[in-house]
């Protein structure tokens, strides 16, 4: 019972805090309550979970109570409340899910990694056929159907069956990479598309530098069934409207060339505008100051206090200062370090997460990150620090492992921790 009660929390966790569950309604009251709850019930997991952390994590957790202190003794000092924006305070500990994701994940074993895959392709089947919404797309930036954040979940999939075909050669595999893959470029959010192909580049560069092993790329079929497919697919292609596949060709082509009807240009705008802010307070940012200006660029869309920066980065230096990029940069690359270095070779879940987590830093560029992808971080360091059963032969001769052949505990004592 109780090992099912985790699981829940994994669940919300990984899929809870995104509009995917809730029928892609990005203003669903529910989401935004799971949302503020789940960042709620994190800081006090900083606390409690806290002898359970690696090292890394440790660090973090001292850092990121230190901080929500202060923010919240900066509010009472000037403001005359503890809590004079929850916006605030939540914004700065979303990254702390992943901390509390790593230790959810620990006591929710076993679980198979493939049943995430299963409830990413489960939601969008629901999303976009069963409630049809993809009937409403017309292939166009302004009918799209999924925000970004949605999309960027179908990397998920896209880089485990990528692994698995590499690992088993299976034509189904090939199917569902080439689906997967499409589907990205067919929901037509350009961030997405650079981010799944520089995440499969980081695959490719995972096995030549030998941290995958056992695992190949049968190019000949490969592109034998390429060639089948464009073959029986370009006559279909001159049935829809020339006008449309033109507007779709040329919203693609935004990744590199934005336009001044591009979200990409606007983009440009308003990251040169914040980055002329940052300097004043480049340490420690803006804070509640930068709340109460609100957004400096006019939009009916946005409220009158907040910001809405679409990057990562920037929105992390104009509110929180160099402290705050560093606390989200520790946690991200920290768990990209150990995970490298604990392990000879990866596993296929190591191998996905490993790149899912690395893209995010492209994702970052230009949007927020999702708040979902912090649990996925956490995911990332549990699988990191655990030791395959199978991947590693045993040495009989002397009684030793290229790698450990059960999950250890966490000792805080290992020379190879990253401290």
């Amino acid at each position: 019972m109780i090992t099912w009660i985790y699981r829940l929390l994994l669940f919300i966790l990984l899929f809870g805090v995104s509009a995917l569950v809730y029928g892609g309604n990005q203003g669903s009251p529910l989401l935004s309550t799971v949302v503020n709850v789940t960042a709620l019930a994190g800081i006090p997991a900083l606390i409690l979970c806290y002898f359970s952390f690696p090292t890394l994590y440790k660090i973090v957790a001292w850092a990121m109570v230190l901080c929500l202190i202060l923010l919240v003794l900066e509010s009472k000092y000037e403001y005359g409340q503890f809590v004079y924006s929850y916006f605030v305070i939540k914004r700065f500990a979303y990254c702390g899910l992943a901390l509390s994701a790593y230790y959810v994940m620990g006591k929710a074993e076993p679980l198979k990694f493939e049943y995430v895959v299963y409830f990413i392709l489960g939601f969008f089947f629901v999303n976009q056929i069963l409630l049809g919404q993809i009937f409403e797309y017309s292939m166009t930036s302004e009918s799209r159907t999924t925000s970004a954040f949605e999309a960027f979940y179908l990397v998920v999939p896209c880089l485990y069956y990528l692994v698995l075909y590499m690992k088993e050669h299976k034509l189904i595999q090939l199917f569902l990479i080439l689906f997967t893959f499409s589907f990205i470029v067919f929901l037509l959010h350009r961030t997405v598309i650079s981010t799944v192909v520089i995440a499969i580049g980081f695959v490719v560069g995972l096995l030549a530098v030998g941290k995958v092993s056992s695992i190949s790329l049968p190019i000949g079929r490969t592109m034998l069934v390429l060639a089948v497919i464009v073959i029986l697919i370009a006559p279909l292609t001159r049935l829809l409207p020339g006008n449309k596949v033109d507007s779709f060709v040329e919203n693609i082509s935004g990744i590199l060339d934005p336009k001044e009807d591009n979200t990409g240009s606007w983009r440009v705008e308003q990251s040169t505008y914040y980055l002329s802010q940052i300097p004043e307070r480049p340490l420690f940012g803006w804070r509640y100051e930068g709340y109460d200006r609100g957004e400096i660029m006019e939009n009916e869309d946005f409220p009158e206090k907040g910001t809405i920066i679409h990057s990562q980065y920037i929105d992390m230096l104009y509110n929180y200062g160099a402290a705050g990029l560093v606390i989200n940069l520790l946690i991200i690359l920290g768990t990209l370090v150990t995970m490298y270095r604990r392990n000879r070779t990866f596993t296929t879940e190591q191998t996905v997460l490993f790149c899912f987590i690395a893209s995010g830093l492209v994702f970052g560029v230009s949007y927020q990150l999702p708040v979902y992808y912090w649990g996925f971080v956490g995911l990332g360091m549990y699988y990191g620090r655990k030791r395959p059963d199978s991947d590693y032969p045993v040495d009989y001769l002397t009684m030793e492992t290229d790698n450990l052949s059960s999950p250890q505990p966490f000792d805080l004592a290992d020379s190879r921790e990253i401290v």
